[in-house]
């Protein structure tokens, strides 16, 4: 018998397919320990793998095991099937010397199909937790820089001009950040899982409403996701930018945005009364301006503070922001650099100048 016959012969021998004889495959052979597993890693026993270009089946054990072997650098074709799984197909490629160790997961049929994407430039997602349950307003950020919010069961959808692969960054209170990698515009939903965060309160539940419900009750996911539609002109700190960045004064949480910037006032007398200091510059008194210097109107859970038309010592005396809430109280800010895109039910001090919402937990 010729080589060639031997290697092109397949032998069946302890569950395990030969595709040549053991004494030549213990000394250039290689082969694949494989395992069948559901989405949460069970292992399937009784499953089918077929070797597509042979048209040979064997079963997993019930471990959900399997090997085949061959020669090094060969492709293995499979076709891998089990009852109440759908079909699913694989390649793998033999690795001289050493086994390819690999877990096939199949997809139970209970599983919805993914939603298919509107077009090949709008990724269409939804965010949920371990068990599939929706997480509502989660942050969803591409390559790190323009943010959108899921809606109250999880979807997004946003509109890709990155050209090639692209990452997603999902944050949300109460859940461990997710970063998906994409190497180009799926044709189907993503489906991102995310990770609550251990608590040593068993009791504690985290659901999928939202982070804070003054936040929600108050427009303020529903403003967030008209200016994703370009119905106003806001910018946004949510309860996860807050986190994030931690801010000593509530003022510096808006201080990022363009076309904006702070102005301090007498922070040497705030400082002292508060804190018994003297000759101590910390600008806790801070007015917030546009790049012309006017000066924008500021909410505070929908009451006006600033400007103040309260009169001391014969002039206008704001209430400082940073001394009536800290940025543990806060909840999220909404910001609108100009008049004309700000939301009408919060009228401004100027025709021309912003406006600054901020909502308490």
């Amino acid at each position: 018998m010729t080589l060639d016959s031997l290697v092109s012969r397949s032998l069946f021998r302890a569950g395990v397919l030969f595709l040549a004889p053991a004494e030549l495959m213990a000394q250039t052979g290689s082969e694949l320990h494989g395992r069948i597993v559901n989405a949460a890693g069970t292992p399937i026993a009784g499953a089918t793998i077929t070797l597509i270009g042979f048209r040979y089946s064997i079963k997993s054990d019930s471990l959900g095991q399997f090997r085949f072997a061959g020669p090094p650098g060969s492709t293995l074709a499979l076709s891998l099937q089990a009852s109440g799984f759908r079909d699913d197909t694989a390649s793998v490629v033999l690795i001289r010397r050493r086994p390819v160790v690999r877990d096939f997961v199949l997809v139970s049929e209970q599983t919805p199909l993914p939603e298919p994407n509107p077009s090949d430039r709008v990724l269409r997602g939804r965010v949920m937790t371990t068990d599939g349950e929706p997480i509502s307003y989660a942050n969803v950020q591409i390559n790190g820089g323009h943010r959108f919010v899921s809606d109250d069961s999880g979807r997004f959808n946003l509109s890709i001009t990155v050209s090639g692969s692209f990452s997603l960054l999902i944050r949300r209170i109460g859940f461990e950040p997710t970063e998906v990698k994409l190497t180009g515009m799926p044709d189907t939903a993503v489906a991102v899982r995310m990770t609550p965060i251990a608590t040593a309160l068993p009791e504690l539940r985290v659901t999928g409403s939202a982070a804070f419900v003054s936040l929600d009750l108050r427009g303020f996911y529903r403003r967030m996701r008209d200016a994703e539609r370009g119905i106003n002109h806001g910018y946004f700190v949510t309860p996860e930018d807050l986190l994030l960045r931690n801010p000593l004064n509530v003022t510096d949480a808006v201080e990022q945005f363009p076309l904006l910037r702070l102005r301090p006032g007498n922070s040497e007398q705030t400082w002292s009364k508060e804190w018994g200091f003297r000759n101590l510059a910390v600008p806790r008194n801070m007015r917030i301006e546009d790049r012309s210097g006017c000066v924008l109107t500021v909410y505070l859970d929908g009451i006006r503070i600033q400007p103040s038309s309260r009169v001391r010592n014969g002039e206008l005396e704001d209430t400082q922001v940073n001394s009536l809430v800290n940025p543990g109280s806060v909840a999220g800010i909404e910001v609108y650099p100009r008049a004309l895109g700000a939301p009408p039910e919060f009228p401004v001090a100027s025709a021309t100048c912003g406006v600054v919402l901020i909502w308490t937990k």
